[in-house]
């Protein structure tokens, strides 16, 4: 203390009192109450901005995702409509039918996703991850709800469609994806064989035959006297069987599946070749009291000697135009084959004759052009071979065939019936008209 000035003292220690300690106990509490409201303020702030943050984000991430989802799925809504539609026409399913196809669009299944997102969002905590697995899970219940219902529902209708347009495939019906959690969900249709598309009953054929061809010779019983005794035998000694060449075209007309008639006109050949060297005897005749056959022939009753020497070498041939008329089987086999056969009666008219024979009675040579032959002979055809659909118009195919005259080529009341004959193979291509 200074003795000089007490006053001055004095006021020093009131001074100096007010920064005197407080007690301990009382300063710690009202340090930590300060620290405690600031440190509380501060998490409190934090924790709001994380939740408003957060928030924001979901909605603007469902927002822009399930609207880009609804306008893409919406487009494939109306695809596979249009597709059933179109079905429902080709196929003429009741209309009432389709219309139960209550097909839900994308945008109704956003719509459950977006409720119940925000029904577990109003409730959820959004720092407990458990929850939010089981908005995810909800979420994909109803999308996977929604799918199946209208998977089952389409492919009850689609099992009575028969699709033209596709054959064996499979059609798939538009995926639906929510982030990386779903997949893809696929119907396929079960492949239905197409409709053949219905053609015309009409049918145009053309053929080509290479035939063996002969001519068979035979005795009339009434007039066996008229013909020398040795013919027979020379002019099966000496004819020989030539290959000849045909050609048809034919209109057909199906009568069933397996069934057709034809029409149509053909050119037609008969060669044979004549080989003639001997020397025979000569016949005798009484024409007083008998009738002359059709080339002025009378019964033979004896023979005298040798008559002239026959040496001959040629070809006789026979040209024809035929109008063949019958009938077509065809029994259908695997892969587009089938067995077909025919069975034709033909009208054939001479229309060339070039070569000679030998005259039945005195065993000389006859020229065929001297009128020997009738003008119309009547015929038969069949045939059996096997043809393939080469497509739905056309057909491809062959047949051994063997062709034989009910007519004799002889006129009329002549004493020796000489039929031609044939036997072959053909070549056919048939060409539906339209």
């Amino acid at each position: 203390m200074n003795n000089k000035n007490p006053n001055i003292d004095q006021q020093l220690q009131d001074k100096f009192s007010e920064f005197a300690p407080m007690p301990a106990a009382f300063a710690w509490d009202q340090l930590d109450a300060k620290l405690e409201t600031k440190a509380t303020k501060k998490r409190r702030f934090v924790l709001f901005t994380s939740v408003a943050a957060s928030t924001i984000a979901v909605v603007a991430s469902s927002i822009f995702y399930f609207g880009g989802q609804s306008n893409e799925l919406h487009s494939e809504n109306n695809k596979i409509k249009n597709v059933v539609i179109l079905n429902n026409q080709n196929n003429k399913i009741d209309n009432q039918q389709v219309s139960k196809l209550n097909i839900p669009t994308q945008i109704e299944v956003a719509k459950k996703i977006n409720n119940s997102i925000q029904l577990q969002s109003s409730s959820a905590v959004l720092n407990k991850p458990k929850q939010n697995i089981e908005i995810i899970a909800n979420v994909n219940s109803l999308q996977n709800e929604a799918v199946v219902n209208t998977s089952n529902e389409i492919s009850s209708i689609f099992n009575h469609i028969v699709l033209e347009d596709f054959n064996a495939k499979q059609l798939e019906i538009f995926p639906i994806y929510f982030g990386n959690l779903l997949q893809s969900t696929l119907i396929t249709l079960k492949p239905q064989e197409p409709t053949k598309r219905n053609l015309s009953a009409w049918a145009f054929e053309v053929g080509y035959d290479q035939n063996q061809t002969s001519v068979l010779y035979s005795a009339t019983p009434s007039l066996e006297k008229y013909i020398h005794k040795n013919y027979l035998e020379r002019m099966k000694q000496s004819e020989f069987a030539l290959s000849a060449a045909q050609l048809h075209f034919a209109l057909r007309y199906k009568l069933s599946q397996k069934w057709s008639i034809s029409a149509g006109l053909g050119w037609m050949q008969n060669r044979t070749q004549q080989n003639f060297h001997f020397r025979d005897s000569m016949p005798a005749t009484l024409a007083q009291g008998n009738t002359a056959d059709a080339f002025g022939n009378y019964p033979i009753f004896g023979y005298l000697g040798l008559g002239p020497e026959v040496n001959y070498q040629g070809i006789s041939n026979i040209s024809m135009i035929s109008v063949p008329v019958g009938a077509i089987f065809e029994y259908p086999l695997r892969n587009k084959w089938s067995i077909t056969s025919e069975a034709l009666v033909q009208a054939n008219y001479l229309t060339a004759q070039k070569g000679n024979t030998l005259n039945y009675q005195l065993l000389s040579l006859q020229d065929i052009n001297a009128g020997v032959y009738r003008d119309l002979l009547w015929s038969a055809k069949l045939g059996v071979g096997v043809q393939k659909e080469i497509s739905n118009r056309a057909k491809l195919g062959a047949r051994i065939n063997t062709q034989g005259m009910f007519t004799p080529l002889y006129k009329q009341n002549s004493a020796v019936q000489n039929r031609a004959w044939s036997v072959g193979l053909s070549a056919f291509y048939v060409w539906r008209l339209f």
